[in-house]
């Protein structure tokens, strides 16, 4: 039962650092989207693990020690925004929709003290208008762009960017738009101490309940039938995996 792009990930996944290219964050949900997306999967440069209960099954099944890193006020945004102020990079953003957009915007702007260059949602009205918005941001010369359209929209749209000549700093940051334009910060501090963040996106957004209690299980699953196959000479033997979240 192998899944090349599984796989793939699997061997790509490291811990976060703050580099030149495209880094993108898979949680379980996203992983069963990209599970035939080779071309994605190959087209990022770094992956990162989103979610404590995949992390610790993934370093258990491989011997490795990887972190939970996401792009939000509690991981990679809090790395990422203060280096832009730092040194004076132009900071483009992306997604969400056109209601959320704008405070999105105007809240990282006032947490991080810096300016965003240029923003839009993450929809568009045709294939003309996104290449379009591809160009324009190629022209202006953006160092950074911040990408919000679920997974595989936002990692496509990147890789796409950077087809056209693009070469700054890409990352995804999945539902991070919608949650900071909602609350500068998102997460109360226990919440994110005790890694109850998806109980809290749960009650905050109950659309999310099918994703975390039948999604994130199936994929699991599929996981574990797969991982043999996803075996190399750099991969030990799987070690017991510790349940405790």
């Amino acid at each position: 039962m192998e899944k090349a792009p599984w796989k793939s990930i699997s061997q790509k996944v490291k811990n976060f650092e703050l580099k030149k290219g495209i880094t993108s964050f898979v949680n379980p949900y996203s992983m069963l989207l990209l599970k035939d997306e080779t071309g994605i999967v190959e087209g990022v440069n770094q992956w990162c693990i989103d979610g404590i209960s995949f992390v610790k099954i993934f370093n258990a099944s491989f011997k490795k020690n990887i972190s939970r890193y996401s792009f939000d006020d509690t991981s990679v945004a809090s790395i990422v925004f203060p280096v832009a102020k730092r040194d004076n990079l132009k900071v483009a953003i992306v997604g969400t929709e056109e209601r959320y957009i704008k405070t999105a915007v105007s809240n990282i702007e006032e947490k991080y003290n810096i300016k965003v260059s240029l923003y839009r949602n993450g929809y568009f009205n045709s294939p003309e208008e996104r290449s379009q918005y591809l160009k324009q941001l190629l022209d202006s010369k953006v160092d950074m762009v911040i990408c919000g359209m679920g997974t595989p929209h936002q990692e496509n749209f990147l890789i796409d960017l950077r087809n056209i000549g693009w070469d700054g700093y890409g990352f995804t940051c999945g539902g991070y738009l919608h949650q900071i334009a909602k609350k500068k910060n998102y997460y109360p501090p226990m919440i994110d101490k005790l890694n109850l963040r998806w109980v809290y996106r749960i009650v905050d957004e109950p659309k999310l309940f099918k994703r975390y209690l039948l999604n994130y299980p199936l994929f699991f699953l599929v996981f574990f039938l797969s991982i043999k196959s996803f075996a190399s000479p750099d991969y030990p033997k799987k070690q017991p995996i510790d349940w405790e979240l």
